[in-house]
């Protein structure tokens, strides 16, 4: 049999990387490259993990080396690394702030700020962002909660429970996340919180960062790319409500205000502010923000 003149290159094997994120409508471009094979394109092979637990969990998972990079609230990620997690930031994903709705359960009498005061909070875990915005929002309103008025409800399933019954409590979570429990009577929302900084980022273990920079780099391109297409999409808030399970008129209103990192690059200032908040709240751990962030802390890819 006559030999091929051009025999067809070898297909180089792709690089595993694994992620974990929450699974909220803040990902979409993750999960919209993982359906169309754009990660693979890029010679990675992407694994997803949905941890509905949130940032505390997952920082747990990349100390752990169980997943390789996460997609953290900002406030979780750097409380976490000047904790000891031996990771950094390598990008924003998106660029603006978090809706935190303040909820509560909508048979109690709490209808107000001003009926918090002393009420426990309901968090999903210890270090957290909805422990860390629990102590910024007590803080912000004058009252300082000890570690004995924070219950672990594991997730948003676990909050709700919580909060239909027993005692009153208060639960922060992203507000279109909650927003069914809160049209279905489940939950009022008394109040919102909403920091100033970018609120999701993402981050990866060291050793991987100094054995795949350059997956990552690919990984990060494909994500901006699926981002900058959704919010080009006139019928991207039909496609949010229907997989997520928002109102149509609530998927409008979000993705009215939410705006994905296209561009690249980290914001150092915004990355600082956190660390001094965290350390108002007494949360920065071991490490001090004041020497040098930016060295402790990102990587930018």
């Amino acid at each position: 049999m006559p030999v091929p003149k051009h025999r067809p290159a070898e297909e180089k094997p792709l690089v595993p990387l694994r992620i974990a994120g929450v699974p909220e409508h803040f990902n979409l471009p993750w999960h919209l490259g993982l359906e169309r094979r754009a990660f693979v394109r890029a010679g990675v092979e992407l694994k997803w993990r949905t941890v509905p637990e949130g940032t505390g969990a997952m920082c747990k998972l990349l100390r752990n080396g169980e997943v390789d990079m996460a997609v953290l609230v900002m406030e979780g990620a750097v409380r976490d690394i000047l904790g000891g997690n031996p990771s950094r930031i390598v990008s924003q994903f998106v660029d603006t702030p978090l809706n935190w709705g303040v909820h509560v359960g909508a048979h109690t009498e709490l209808h107000a700020p001003a009926d918090l005061r002393g009420v426990p909070f309901a968090i999903s875990h210890m270090n957290s962002g909805s422990h860390l915005m629990a102590l910024s929002y007590a803080q912000q309103h004058g009252w300082s909660p000890s570690e004995k008025d924070f219950i672990v409800v594991n997730d948003l399933k676990g909050a709700v429970a919580r909060l239909k019954s027993s005692g009153p409590a208060i639960f922060l979570w992203e507000k279109y996340i909650t927003a069914a429990h809160v049209h279905s009577g489940e939950l009022r929302r008394v109040d919102e919180h909403r920091p100033t900084w970018p609120c999701f980022v993402v981050v990866a273990r060291n050793e991987v960062i100094e054995a795949h920079a350059r997956e990552i780099q690919l990984t990060l391109k494909v994500v901006r790319d699926q981002a900058r297409g959704l919010m080009a999409k006139r019928t991207a808030p039909e496609m949010i409500a229907q997989r997520y399970g928002l109102t149509l008129e609530d998927a409008r209103e979000w993705f009215r205000g939410v705006r994905w990192n296209v561009a690249g690059g980290i914001d150092e200032a915004a990355v600082r502010t956190v660390a001094m908040v965290l350390q108002g709240v007494g949360m920065t751990g071991p490490r001090s923000p004041d020497a040098a962030p930016a060295e402790l802390l990102l990587k930018p890819l």
